[in-house]
């Protein structure tokens, strides 16, 4: 097994800025310049150990502030680590901000000549891939405008879409896939497990953990700078999870009164209802095709979810997540703004979100619908209402299996 990256006890700190310290340029000369009181500083990392072979992909996971960014940095040359240090066996390209050396007053085709030979290629290797990273990025009718005229969306495509067409032996990603809708964030995906298939080593950062399952052969967990287990990526992934439904169950207040949904059920702390409550949900309601309320739907006819949020304090944003798990208790569908690529706006008033279903191809029966709201980085829920929202699928034959998909029978090429 060829090792592309290595990291041998690296260790990253910074400075604490002084509370008493000079606020001004004047505040410093009349402290006497440089006599100033020594600061502490603190650990980013510290004694971080792994190595990423060739065609290998490792997940790096932890709550926000845990060193998941800097480790990043420090193993793409961007930042110096204090202790330890990190080789390489190849050039590393990483995609950390994709819209890092985008200049507004050029256009989306001049960018990425530019950006490709800061990334190594020479000019006419560029030319020759500036059709494909058009096509790529989706931007044929305004490659020639200037990026300034760029929605958010269409930079992100575009720095992405160059990033990958530099064909990298060492990759890094920090929290870039949920670019653009739904089908280009597949097609980017794609393009990393080509990347993958084709040898290069590959280290992601994404709090969404389904992603990290479903693509990493390992992960690392990092909690305060320090590697809290590194193993294959079921097993981190779990191990992660539980310590989540954990922090949730510590956080949730014991003393929280009972509170009766729409359709007549009680939530309870520590039962049905989980979180800190720092943002609570309310107004729950399971909604027909027709915006009325509902919990029962016949199957394949569209189904929404709506509710409030409320901050007991403004927060910039949090994650909405819906399941729906049938009698046995096996999860049929698990959705969250994370994942879909949607940021909720800041939460400083009530919030209402609306989660809109096509359709629901679930086989008849009984289901119980699961809401929650949580916090950025996912370590623990701000409310949780597990399993409070019962609905009946009903229409057609019973079936052993939980989908219930449109479906047409022929026998000799004849529709029955």
């Amino acid at each position: 097994m060829e090792v592309m990256l290595r990291a041998e006890a690296v260790g990253k700190s910074f400075r604490k800025a002084a509370i008493d310290g000079p606020r001004t340029f004047r505040h410093w000369v009349e402290g006497g310049f440089l006599k100033r009181r020594p600061r502490d500083r603190f650990w980013a990392l510290r004694n971080v150990d792994f190595t990423v072979a060739k065609g290998e992909m490792i997940g790096v996971i932890g709550h926000n502030g845990s060193g998941k960014s800097t480790l990043l940095r420090v193993l793409g040359g961007v930042m110096q680590a204090d202790e330890g240090r990190v080789t390489a066996a190849a050039p590393v390209h990483g995609l950390l901000e994709l819209n890092t050396g985008m200049h507004p007053d050029l256009s989306g085709r001049e960018n990425i000549i530019i950006n490709g030979v800061l990334g190594g290629l020479l000019k006419s290797e560029m030319r020759e891939r500036i059709d494909r990273i058009i096509a790529f990025a989706e931007l044929e009718a305004h490659i020639d405008q200037p990026v300034r005229t760029y929605s958010s969306g269409m930079k992100l495509r575009l720095g992405f879409a160059i990033a990958v067409h530099v064909d990298p032996e060492i990759l890094l990603i920090d929290e870039v896939l949920a670019v653009g809708d739904m089908a280009f964030q597949q097609k980017c995906l794609e393009r990393i497990g080509d990347f993958k298939d084709s040898g290069c080593a590959i280290v992601l950062i994404s709090h969404d953990l389904t992603q990290v399952r479903n693509f990493c052969d390992r992960v690392i967990w990092l909690d305060k700078g320090k590697v809290r287990e590194i193993g294959p990526a079921e097993e981190v992934v779990e191990a992660y999870k539980t310590a989540m439904s954990r922090e949730t169950a510590r956080r949730t207040p014991p003393d929280m009164p009972d509170m009766t949904t729409a359709g007549g059920h009680v939530l309870r702390a520590g039962e049905n209802r989980h979180g800190s409550q720092e943002v609570a949900l309310s107004d729950v309601t399971l909604l027909d095709a027709n915006g009325h309320p509902t919990d029962r739907i016949e199957a394949g006819q569209p189904l929404s979810v709506r509710a409030v949020l409320t901050a007991a304090s403004a927060l910039d944003t949090a994650h909405f997540s819906f399941a729906l798990a049938n009698a046995d208790g096996t999860q049929c569908l698990d959705v969250n703004t994370a994942n879909d690529g949607i940021i909720l706006p800041s939460i400083d008033a009530p919030l209402r979100v609306e989660l809109e279903l096509g359709r629901l191809d679930l086989a008849p029966g009984q289901y119980r619908a699961s809401v929650g709201v949580w916090e950025p980085g996912w370590n623990h829920a701000y409310d949780f209402h597990e399993g409070a929202y019962p609905l009946l699928v009903t229409g057609g034959p019973n079936l052993s299996g939980v989908l219930s998909p449109p479906r047409h029978w022929k026998v000799n090429d004849r529709p029955l």
